[in-house]
């Protein structure tokens, strides 16, 4: 019996795992995520991936941690200048290297705010609403503290906080589509800028600090 059990847990864990793989080549390859699509690029029905995942949002946020390369803040410098260029430039480089994907989740969580905002439902169940979660993830906002932590005995909070929200503008996939779309640099450029643009932060934020 309890090996029946372990044998039916076992293969919920693989049909899972299999509709976030399947999840996670759509976004590779640019596609929009869909419950019909990621069912069928795993073999299994519709139906099935509804049991396992109420819509597409869901889906696509397990998917992030198949996408993203290894812990982004491992091993930073212990210099806050170090910190913010290491944690910039690994985002860049992972976003920059699966750029249709982080596309695609760009686009998603775009449908997720206008769904909002305008009162439509999440995409799940005809009897039971998707879960529900933020537009976007505090992911990039947590990076941006960690990176400048070394600052928080140097810095008033105010100044601090600030900062934190200015970084968080000039790395991520927003930047990454202006950076390629509006300025059309190649993904070097575009990450050389968004390494520059969070070194001129840093260093107007100290100078503005050392001349109050």
């Amino acid at each position: 019996m309890r090996g029946a059990q372990d044998g039916r847990r076992n293969q919920k864990l693989r049909t899972r795992r299999a509709l976030v793989d399947a999840a996670a080549e759509l976004l590779r390859e640019g596609h929009t995520v869909t419950i019909a699509d990621v069912a069928e690029a795993a073999r299994v029905s519709p139906a099935t991936a509804y049991r396992y995942f109420s819509g597409p949002q869901e889906l696509i946020r397990e998917t992030r941690t198949l996408l993203r390369s290894p812990d982004v803040t491992a091993d930073l410098p212990a210099d806050a200048a170090g910190r913010v260029d290491t944690v910039v430039s690994r985002v860049a480089d992972m976003q920059l290297a699966n750029e249709p994907a982080w596309r695609a989740m760009l686009s998603a969580s775009l449908e997720r705010y206008f769904k909002r905002t305008g009162g439509e439902p999440a995409e799940g169940s005809d009897d039971e609403p998707a879960e529900d979660f933020p537009v976007r993830s505090r992911t990039r906002l947590d990076l941006s503290r960690t990176a400048l932590d070394p600052l928080a005995t140097t810095l008033p909070p105010a100044a601090l906080r600030r900062l934190t929200m200015a970084l968080t503008l000039v790395y991520g996939v927003e930047a990454l589509v202006s950076t390629r779309d509006v300025c059309e640099l190649d993904p070097e450029e575009a990450k050389d800028v968004m390494r520059w643009a969070a070194r001129a932060l840093l260093d107007t934020a100290l100078r503005e600090e050392t001349r109050g």
